[in-house]
């Protein structure tokens, strides 16, 4: 049963990384809400000038002076809400240097998350001796592609304002790829037939 999970993860994971490129190469879907700078070259000239560390920066940030009152604190958050509110406001991850990182390396890390969520859908689909039949197995393998979007992609909208549109994009990403994985999976994941 564990060398079947872990094929069903490997596969999965391929088919998942298939969907994912399509997705983010072929399709819209992945530069779905994301836009150019049209004076990019000034801006990014400033930002090396005056950000010297690599970082998750948001702005406005409310000023965190080490030693200030509860008081102090919540009325430094009331002014950067304010603030938020009327603008300009933003999250930037920002390497003053470069990432440093390959196109490579980051496809073979993606594609070693992508196993390690097909093995846990492997596992849990397992366990699901009430899924008998391959559509129930398949269906419950794409549920769990909501998991992603329910736990980051909404908070990232609701909180940082992230674009509606890469929400929804990363919304069908995700469900798509899932599904398509879950065609996989299901296949390779039956739960043991019951002896009663």
């Amino acid at each position: 049963m564990a060398k079947k999970i872990v094929l069903a993860a490997i596969l999965g994971a391929i088919a998942l990384f298939i969907w994912e490129s399509i997705a983010h190469i072929l399709l819209p879907l992945g530069e779905a809400g994301i836009k150019a700078m049209s004076n990019e070259q000034t801006v990014l000239s400033s930002l090396k000038e005056n950000i010297k560390e690599p970082g998750f920066y948001i702005f406005p940030a409310p000023d965190r002076t080490p030693g200030m009152s509860r008081e102090q604190r919540q009325e430094a958050e009331r002014r950067a809400q304010e603030k938020w509110r009327t603008g300009p406001s933003g999250i930037m991850i920002f390497h003053p240097e470069g990432a440093g990182v390959s196109f490579a390396q980051q496809l073979a890390t993606q594609f070693s998350v992508d196993v390690l969520a097909m093995l846990l859908a492997a596992i849990l689909l397992s366990w699901a001796t009430r899924l008998l039949t391959y559509p129930a197995r398949v269906l419950f393998v794409a549920s769990l592609g909501l998991f992603p979007t329910l736990a980051v992609e909404i908070p990232l909208w609701n909180w940082y304002g992230f674009p509606a549109a890469y929400t929804v994009a990363q919304f069908t990403i995700h469900l798509a790829g899932f599904a398509v994985a879950g065609l996989v999976v299901a296949a390779l994941s039956r739960p043991p037939l019951s002896k009663n």
